[in-house]
């Protein structure tokens, strides 16, 4: 029996903000005229658009030393492109106070089965949340902060990266927007899409090579097994303790709480010998092993600037495009940056039943808890039943909930 992954190659779609020495983004119009500049500049390369956003795409690479070199030279040209427009670069999950996240997308190939590239987009699932603490970046959203350390996470990336349902391969269509999805309706990848915006490229690099080693891993290594209602609620509640609290989660995992550093640890362990055909050994994820070391994330350098710029979005904003004209500006914060300790979780039931109101629509309720919907719908019985909420009707039939003592 071959190989489900022959040969194994990367790529990515990162995103990124061109703004305007106000903070504000340059327009489409005008990144879309860079993104033509670039691509006649690397002929090699694939540079596009997103909206009013620059993406690198760099191609399929089969090597980290090829995926670093090419990453390092777009981010070379880019940086030139933008100092004769006197424009800057935000690189992060969020633009501080407009609209759209930003997301670090990784392609992990090469898969001609469609069966065997669902049943891996199933398989990763579980990996989803400690990817996502890893790659925290947008602790900043709309002119919010405090909440989060992703708020791309928490918002499901405005529709952009939704949680994972899992398929049955037989019954499975071609679908964009989950947090891994099988792209063989579109080329011959499965693609991660909950990581944010990454901050630098020696730190995009080494997520794209640690994905990798994980999905050969899943495709080569690791036994299928069955997924339970207990098992998809924790992938669930994780996910949110990811976006909530970075590399200070701790998860629900087999059957135990664990820290989000220890699980990440593991699944370097586990991504060994596929990142060994890419050519890179995991000592040499030294941004990575440093995150887990500190439990820092890219967010946490976010905080350290908001909180420098005294909690203004506009002035840290512009702060943070100014400290990114360095490249290694995230690296050397990690050097000096405090080990952080691991916080205890929110109860999200408890959570959920202070957020209800007088009629709180279940629409509300939905967007406002990590749990699965069915999940959400046996809490919401039982929290009828013992009479901490009454459930009536709107004229349209919508459900809605009311906390006992509210509006009585």
């Amino acid at each position: 029996m071959g190989r489900v992954i022959e040969p194994l190659t990367v790529g990515y779609d990162w995103e990124m903000a061109v703004l305007k020495r106000t903070g504000e983004s340059v327009g489409e119009g005008d990144v879309e005229r860079l993104s033509d500049e670039l691509r006649q500049r690397l002929p090699w390369g694939q540079p596009g658009t997103d909206l009013e956003l620059i993406e690198s795409r760099i191609g399929c690479v089969t090597s980290f030393n090829e995926l670093l070199r090419k990453s390092e030279r777009f981010d070379a040209e880019l940086r030139s492109a933008l100092s004769r427009r006197e424009w800057s670069l935000l690189r992060a999950g969020t633009r501080p106070f407009e609209r759209e996240p930003i997301g670090s997308h990784i392609h992990v190939g090469t898969f001609s089965s469609w069966g065997e590239a669902v049943r891996v987009q199933n398989g990763m699932a579980r990996y989803v949340a400690p990817l996502a603490a890893l790659m925290a970046n947008s602790p900043v959203y709309r002119a919010r902060a405090g909440e989060y350390k992703s708020y791309r996470v928490a918002s499901f990336a405005e529709w952009c990266s939704v949680p994972q349902q899992l398929v049955a391969p037989e019954y499975a269509q071609p679908s964009w927007g989950g947090d891994v999805c099988s792209k063989l309706a579109w080329g011959s990848t499965v693609e991660l899409r909950v990581g944010d915006g990454a901050s630098c490229t020696r730190a995009m690099c080494e997520f794209v090579a640690l994905v990798a080693g994980l999905m050969w891993h899943v495709a080569e290594g690791e036994q299928s097994t069955e997924t339970t209602r207990d098992d998809y609620n924790a992938m669930m509640l994780n996910r949110w303790r990811a976006a909530k609290y970075g590399l200070q989660a701790v998860f629900s995992w087999e059957g135990e709480e664990s820290q989000a550093d220890q699980v990440l640890t593991t699944m370097v362990g586990l991504a060994e010998d596929g990142m060994r055909l890419l050519g890179i050994e995991r000592r040499e994820l030294r941004l990575v092993r440093k995150m887990l070391a500190k439990r820092q994330t890219q967010a946490d350098f976010q905080l350290a600037v908001l909180e420098a710029e005294r909690g203004d979005p506009y002035r840290f904003t512009r702060a943070l495009a100014n400290i990114q004209r360095d490249p290694r500006a995230f690296e050397k914060y990690l050097r000096r940056a405090p080990a952080l300790a691991a916080v205890e979780p929110d109860d999200p039931v408890s959570d959920l039943v202070r957020s209800i109101g007088k009629e709180t629509p279940y629409p509300v309720l939905l967007r406002a808890t990590p749990l699965p919907p069915a999940e959400l719908d046996r809490v919401l019985a039982a929290k009828v039943a013992e009479g901490a909420l009454t459930e009536t009707r709107s004229p349209m039939g919508t459900r809605l909930f009311t906390r006992r003592g509210v509006g009585a």
